[in-house]
């Protein structure tokens, strides 16, 4: 079989810059799987605002939270702030000037039960 010539009107750049024939053959690029994700003890790492994290207790495991303090020892335990992803990203959003140090309406929480994302390369 040969190859036809390609015109100029079935050129165009992918996303990755790449120059592309659109009537040549189909081509399906691979990544792989996502970078595997385990879980870390707050207490385990060094610093840890901002983090993406989950909590577990006896309902289970609640996800999609980020850590909006540093550990910190208060009445003989260990706590962090913990905030969820959406006023994680609406606190960011915030133009830097104006921002508080952290994000406001922060729950505390027993750094026992807080878990931070550590993801594999």
């Amino acid at each position: 079989m040969t190859e036809r010539e390609s015109k100029w009107e079935d050129l165009t750049f992918d996303e990755n810059g790449r120059l592309v024939d659109l009537a040549g053959p189909v081509e399906f690029v691979s990544f792989g799987p996502p970078a595997p994700i385990t879980w870390a003890a707050v207490m385990d790492l060094g610093e840890v605002f901002g983090r993406r994290a989950a909590v577990r207790n006896s309902r289970g495991s609640t996800y999609d939270l980020r850590i909006a303090s540093e550990a910190f020892e208060d009445a003989g335990g260990w706590y962090v702030h913990l905030v969820g992803e959406d006023q994680w990203w609406a606190w960011l959003s915030i133009d830097e000037e104006h921002r508080p140090a952290r994000p406001a309406r922060a729950t505390c929480w027993p750094t026992r039960y807080v878990w931070s994302e550590i993801r594999g390369s």
